[in-house]
């Protein structure tokens, strides 16, 4: 909100919530994301890495994994 003399208020404290909470969930998704590579999880490390830039980014997206038997390809 501008006052009258036109000069910035001070954002209130509940303004800083929703940026934390991105930059908190963007950083666990890379740090998932490193995890899962590392282990050998590199479909899942995409998914992870994915879904984790777009919470953070605000997109909405749906990820559906399917795993099949050993030996099925």
């Amino acid at each position: 909100m501008t006052s009258i003399d036109r000069t910035p208020a001070e954002p209130g404290p509940e303004a800083r919530g929703p940026g934390r909470i991105a930059a908190v969930t963007g950083l666990l998704s890379v740090v998932g994301a490193v995890i899962l590579a590392l282990t050998g999880h590199a479909e899942a490390a995409a998914a992870a890495g994915v879904a984790g830039s777009a919470v953070a980014g605000g997109i909405h997206v749906t990820v559906n994994i399917h795993r099949r038997p050993p030996g099925q390809d």
